[in-house]
């Protein structure tokens, strides 16, 4: 129970039901109007202050009042005295209870002060006192022995070396000060020993010319401080990053979002300059979300490979520098991998960055088979009535999405349209129903020739376009080709094979940060789609990219 909730309760066991007069304390009733119409032997203090206006008390009245709860708040006289105020509300009056607590006040200061003495102190314990000459050697040294070695043994001895056996002094060494300074936390590994952190205070002493000719000092251990300190931030690090992620899967609404937020939240944390998040598809690794300002081809399966027979968190070696990764498994089925990358000849990753990735593997799990549950979701609540595959609307929006997302990982991708040729003489020959299952081969033919990350939809009648993620013009005209092979057996499906059923296509790749409407993309496609109608029908063209045709002209 809270201090002001034994107030409360110990004014309605001794007063509250009756009047004041008995109450123990300082206790007093004021009316609607402010007036006080009842008061406890001790309350004159408290009767003072209200007749005087006092601001503190006035306020505090309003306040319980106006929230109908109990309020409290302290008050200082001129004098010096302390008093903690509660005003409980009843009905249109108000109960107002005093305690004096200027002596258990000062106690507590007095604490407060005896703390502080003490602690400065316990920080003046030193377990090195030291002088080093002008070169740096040690001349004087005590306690005879500290971090396990006889000091003796020093005397003479440069101190940088002692203290950084493998030459790997720190730039701000302490030994090399030519002023008065503090370090904290300075790296040293003695010779044999774990690595210590220690606090130093040195002192040059200098001659009449400015010249350093001494330096005195002291350090102490602070390994533990250290190791302490880093624990907190790391887990104060890991619990920001997994709310944030966390809070991405409750709110985003796309896969794609989802993503973006976790691989942005993991840019942040970690100080990176770019982040991939790659999914793992029967068919092979596809980038779904590129955050970051750098843009780099990565060898996706030789990093995938990487992780074999390796559990947790590791560096990869790159061309010009070394990423940070891990690799996402749920019952054991591969999800996917996350790469994290910055420049590591300035800042190379810690082990505590990997154990960092390492703590939130299970939420980045997580994140990854929600958004492809998204996606799932979003697919089949979009889809045609028809053929199954997504409606206009649908392929509309998630096309312009990835044109958008292509702003950022500057990656491209090819939008491929097709429109059946001769598909009037289907329905007029053989009646809709052939025309229908006609329609439905060709979309379970799409379906079939496409990745998870691709998309399939019927623009509308007998007209289809695809989508398909990262891929070159050339290959993607290769790969659409099987349609045009596949036509013979759906006109034989149909009962038409003397029918001129066919198909027309026309392929047209994105420009990353300058198409970023579904509308502009398709009106190429279909361009040079009736360049393939008009020349004889039953082919694939692709639609040459403006820059290439401005570079001929010119």
């Amino acid at each position: 129970m809270s201090t002001l909730a034994k107030f409360v309760a110990s004014w309605k066991k001794h007063g509250g039901s009756g009047g004041l007069a008995s109450a123990e304390g300082c206790v007093l009733r004021i009316d609607a109007k402010g007036n006080i119409c009842d008061q406890s032997r001790q309350a004159s203090p408290l009767v003072a202050l209200w007749r005087q206006g006092e601001p503190t008390l006035t306020e505090l009245v309003r306040k319980a009042r106006a929230s109908h709860v109990p309020c409290d708040g302290r008050f200082e006289d001129v004098a010096g005295a302390n008093f903690w105020l509660v005003a409980v509300p009843e009905g249109d009056e108000c109960i107002i209870v005093g305690r004096d607590t200027t002596l258990p006040d000062k106690v507590t200061e007095a604490l407060m002060r005896s703390r502080a003495l003490l602690k400065e102190l316990l920080d003046s314990a030193v377990d090195v006192a030291f002088e080093v000459d002008a070169d740096q050697n040690f001349r004087f040294i005590t306690p005879v022995e500290a971090f396990g070695f006889k000091t003796e043994m020093w005397l003479g001895r440069a101190a940088s070396q002692l203290f950084w056996p493998k030459g790997d002094a720190p730039v701000r060494n302490p030994f090399a000060s030519k002023v008065s300074a503090h370090f904290d936390a300075v790296p040293v590994q003695l010779e044999g020993q774990e690595r210590r952190w220690l606090h130093f205070a040195v002192h040059p002493q200098l001659d009449e010319n400015g010249n350093r000719i001494s330096l005195r000092g002291t350090c102490r251990d602070m390994t533990a401080r250290f190791l302490a300190e880093r624990k907190a931030k790391q887990d104060s690090l890991r619990f920001t990053l997994l709310q944030r992620i966390t809070n991405s899967l409750n709110s985003s609404e796309t896969a794609q979002e989802l993503m973006d937020n976790a691989s942005e939240a993991l840019q942040e944390m970690l100080r990176a300059d770019m982040v991939w998040a790659v999914v793992k598809y029967h068919e092979g690794l596809v980038p779904i979300s590129i955050t970051g300002s750098r843009h780099e081809i990565l060898d996706l399966d030789t990093i995938w490979h990487s992780f074999d027979g390796r559990s947790g968190a590791g560096v990869i070696e790159g061309e010009d520098r070394a990423h940070l990764g891990i690799r996402l498994d749920l019952n054991d089925q591969a999800l996917g991998m996350v790469i994290i990358s910055r420049d590591t000849e300035v800042s190379p990753w810690s082990d505590q960055e990997k154990q960092l990735l390492d703590g939130v593997a299970g939420v980045l799990t997580a994140a990854f088979s929600k958004a492809e549950l998204i996606d799932r979701l979003y697919r089949l609540s979009s889809k045609d009535d028809l053929t199954g595959l997504l409606n206009r609307r649908a392929l509309a929006e998630t096309v312009e999405a990835r044109l958008k997302h292509q702003c950022r990982t500057d990656l491209s991708g090819c939008l491929v349209f097709i429109d059946l040729d001769h598909f009037k003489e289907v329905n007029d020959t053989l009646g809709h129903q052939a025309g229908d299952t006609a329609l439905k081969m060709v979309a379970d033919a799409m379906q079939n020739m496409i990745r998870p990350c691709d998309y399939a939809g019927r623009y509308g009648g007998d007209e289809f376009v695809l989508w398909l993620e990262d891929m070159k013009a050339e290959k993607a005209a290769d790969k659409i080709r099987a349609l045009l092979d596949m036509m013979p057996e759906i006109r034989k499906a149909i009962g038409g094979e003397d029918l001129r059923l066919n198909a027309s296509i026309g392929l047209c790749q994105s420009r990353p940060g300058v198409d970023l409407s579904f509308v502009e993309l398709a009106d190429r496609a279909d361009a040079v789609l009736y360049e393939v109608k008009g020349s004889g029908r039953g082919d694939i063209a692709i639609a040459r990219d403006e820059t290439d045709i401005v570079a001929e002209d010119a």
